[in-house]
């Protein structure tokens, strides 16, 4: 009778939407310059994703180019992402002041959304992801593990003009994708789980 009558409790909460708070999945907000435990040397060389856009259209792909530190002081963390001009990502990036970059358990996410174009369709939906928005509006993927929202403060559009190396003209000879775009942007939230 107890097992019933308990079994019958869980199906009612359920109904209802009541389900127990998993506190130690919520996303949190931390300080970066404080509480930050990658390494920004290597914090790249695992697949990242950033997003950009608004409440009626977002993008997000997968980058591996980028940095982390300061910019014009000490009291400005930013995060420098590198975008081809070519990737749907770029458009967003040139039209939403922020950006949020984000860092999954699951390897399939950055996988999936570094071999498929927005373009082509919803990869937010073929994911099964759920958007949300910061404080300010910008998008991310309530999946995430780490969220970083970064506001752009400059961007570089390079050319060749502005390779020093000799790798760099190597490297773009045959990149179909365009000179990547740098993209400034200063830390303005941070949550992690």
């Amino acid at each position: 009778m107890k097992k019933d009558l308990f079994m019958l409790l869980i199906a009612a909460m359920t109904m209802v939407g009541c389900k127990k708070a998993d506190t130690n999945n919520e996303l949190k907000p931390f300080n970066v310059q404080q509480e930050f435990t990658g390494n920004a040397f290597t914090f790249f060389t695992g697949a990242k994703v950033i997003m950009s856009g608004d409440s009626a259209n977002a993008n997000a792909m997968t980058i591996g180019w980028g940095a982390l530190g300061n910019y014009t002081g000490y009291e400005c963390p930013i995060v420098t992402v590198f975008v081809a001009p070519a990737r749907y990502t770029h458009e967003y990036l040139e039209q939403y002041p922020r950006f949020t970059l984000m860092e999954f358990d699951d390897p399939d996410i950055p996988r999936y959304l570094g071999t498929h174009s927005g373009r082509d369709g919803d990869k937010t939906e073929a994911l099964g992801l759920h958007i949300a928005y910061t404080d300010n509006g910008t998008p991310y993927y309530e999946e995430a593990k780490t969220v970083i929202e970064c506001e752009i403060m400059t961007v570089f559009h390079q050319t060749a003009d502005d390779f020093r190396s000799q790798h760099m003209h190597d490297f773009y000879e045959n990149f179909g994708a365009g000179i990547h775009t740098a993209y400034f942007g200063k830390v303005v939230g941070a949550w992690k789980r």
